[in-house]
């Protein structure tokens, strides 16, 4: 029998949050709200359990987003999946965004290279072989250095950074057959981060940590 997980997301401009049960996803919600994540994050919680019919105490687990993604995004889901795992004395699974993206791809037996808008003319991006697993670290990277991180080929591209990465990437001599665009593939999605961490051992909450890459866009005053 699998377990039970509600997964969220919250680490880019969209708000997702899902729950699985008996190997599948059975309840879902996703936004692309751009701001306001911390209004709309726990109403959806609320409307996914009562759509999947459970209790959070039948819950196995809490998957959440760990980063890279935007600063405030990053604090607000994991703020939120740690309070609700203390809450109800569970453990938690930590997905990055950008294993995320990638195993949302829809072209299977291909490296990916899995890439979003950092801003800034910067990308968040890492490369995957054909099974999914990681070929570099997640690193923040300039726009134009993005062909450093081109897995072997044939390879997918995914993300919110993918169009933007697009010109940078074809100034290589790659064939059309060598490099393929996913466009349906944006930001992270709660359905996925759930599937991944359906086989994923689960973690005392205090052993989660954000991956920021960066330093945040904003700047604290000082004391």
């Amino acid at each position: 029998m699998g377990r039970n997980i509600l997964a969220l997301d919250t680490s880019t401009s969209a708000c997702s949050v899902a729950c699985w049960m008996s190997n599948k996803v059975v309840a879902e919600d996703y936004v692309d709200l751009g701001r306001g994540h911390a209004e709309a994050l726990v109403p959806m919680i609320a409307s996914v359990m009562r759509e999947a019919s459970i209790d959070y105490s039948q819950l196995d687990a809490v998957a959440v987003t760990l980063g890279p993604g935007t600063f405030t995004g990053l604090r607000i889901g994991l703020s939120a999946a740690r309070g609700l795992a203390l809450a109800i004395s569970k453990p938690m699974v930590g997905v990055t965004s950008l294993e995320a993206i990638a195993h949302a791809t829809r072209f299977s037996q291909r490296s990916v290279l899995a890439i979003l808008d950092a801003r800034r003319g910067q990308f968040y991006a890492q490369s995957f072989n054909s099974e999914l697993q990681p070929v570099t670290s997640p690193s923040v990277v300039q726009a134009a250095n993005i062909q450093s991180l081109v897995p072997a080929s044939p390879f997918v591209v995914v993300g919110t950074g993918a169009v933007i990465a697009r010109p940078f990437l074809m100034r290589s001599s790659f064939s059309r057959e060598d490099v393929i665009f996913d466009s349906s593939v944006g930001s992270p999605q709660a359905t996925v981060v759930a599937k991944i961490a359906s086989v994923r051992k689960p973690v005392e909450s205090r052993f989660l940590k954000p991956l920021y890459l960066r330093s945040p866009d904003v700047t604290f005053p000082k004391e």
